[in-house]
């Protein structure tokens, strides 16, 4: 998607127009066209969008664009709708039903978890790279935020992918025999847990694959359960106050 969303906000297409004489997407000839036009993008779902002249391009199972009906102009930004006084940003809303969906099926019991002291008020799910700067400050505080009632989920999310070296050590640290300890002393100390693999490190393919079709693009990346963004590294006050606590 690298190569599509560099381009302009509004694409004009080289192609014929693909509606059908009612007004309606003609979707055989958008896709047919599409690919064409983006080898390397594959359309894999045509949704209605809120907007009457728009629909919603889902790309690779996870990439999200607008096209018009005419399928002759494709927007890669965001497309923002004003909502009986409202903003809504169409992608984000997009995005936070996914997430919400996909969080509510996970296990919680893969993910390396730091509960809340006393009476848990909030949960927060947070895609994390342990080679990550601001992941790193942001697990500085891990003690205010659990002091705060916030259980705190990581998601291992390596930037580089896979295949990176970061991956490979987060599977390790996702197979110690305590996880937490493990993330903690990578994250602050810069030691890396030796555990042997076995199932457990399958988790980080999982979880990585998961932040994309949530749309992560950075870490780290923290949403409620159910999907709301709250943005990357948020002090200890700021995410109080974006949690409503």
């Amino acid at each position: 998607m690298k190569a599509l969303t560099a381009t302009a906000l509004g694409l004009l297409m080289a192609a014929t127009a693909v509606v059908h004489a009612e007004g309606e997407m003609d979707e055989k000839a958008f896709r047919a066209e599409f690919q064409e036009a983006f080898p390397r993008a594959r359309v894999t779902a045509i949704n209605p969008s809120p907007a009457d002249n728009l629909v919603e391009v889902e790309l690779n199972g996870r990439e999200i664009v607008y096209a018009s009906k005419d399928g002759q102009l494709i927007f890669t930004g965001d497309v923002i709708q004003m909502r009986d006084g409202d903003v809504v940003n169409l992608k984000e809303e997009r995005y936070q039903k996914v997430r919400r969906e996909g969080l509510a099926e996970m296990d919680k019991d893969a993910m390396i978890t730091y509960a809340a002291e006393g009476d848990e008020k909030a949960e927060i799910y947070a895609f994390t790279d342990i080679t990550c700067g601001y992941c790193r400050k942001l697990h500085r505080h891990i003690e205010d935020y659990t002091q705060a009632g916030i259980t705190v989920h990581y998601l291992a999310f390596p930037r580089g992918g896979p295949t990176s070296q970061a991956a490979k050590d987060m599977r390790h640290i996702w197979c110690d025999a305590d996880p937490r300890q493990a993330l903690t002393a990578a994250k602050l100390n810069d030691k890396v847990s030796d555990a042997e693999l076995a199932d457990c490190a399958d988790a980080v393919d999982r979880e990585y694959q998961m932040g994309l079709d949530f749309g992560v693009r950075g870490t780290p990346a923290i949403y409620t359960a159910e999907g709301a963004q709250l943005g990357g590294y948020v002090t200890p006050e700021q995410l109080n106050q974006r949690l409503g606590l």
